[in-house]
């Protein structure tokens, strides 16, 4: 009996001591995955930009092109100020130097800002492509 209860004593104590699941970098880790998606699709961006942009300079149509280029530009420059407003505003949540409440509310505005560039980035090529293969 002394030994079960010493095992249970044993077994509480390892799980009272364990870490607890932190959210935010739970949270963190979902962000990066989305941009770790995403990021290699910048050079592909950028070709299929210089594709439709020539593409408009013989066109019937070269307006509908050049708002498709637009998109694609805009898709990467929106990925180019994530990356950017994280590397300024993510310093005193990662550094915990904000309250929970702050770090949570900063981690779930960046999950919706990130998963806005992904929607951008990837409507955007498959619009390029769509209009390309036209």
């Amino acid at each position: 009996m002394k030994r079960i209860f010493s095992l249970l004593v044993i077994v509480l104590f390892v799980f009272a001591c364990a870490p607890k699941e932190d959210k935010f970098e739970t949270l963190k880790t979902e962000v990066f995955a989305v941009h770790d998606e995403v990021m290699p699709k910048m050079g592909e961006l950028m070709s299929l930009k210089k594709q439709v942009l020539e593409k408009a300079e013989g066109s019937s149509n070269p307006d509908e092109l050049r708002d498709v280029a637009l998109r694609l530009e805009n898709a990467q420059a929106g990925m180019m100020k994530w990356m950017n407003d994280w590397g300024t505003n993510s310093k005193p949540h990662v550094n915990n130097e904000s309250t929970e409440e702050e770090k949570m509310a900063f981690i779930k505005a960046e999950i919706e800002h990130v998963n806005k560039v992904r929607e951008d980035i990837n409507s955007s090529i498959a619009d390029a492509k769509k209009i390309l293969n036209n």
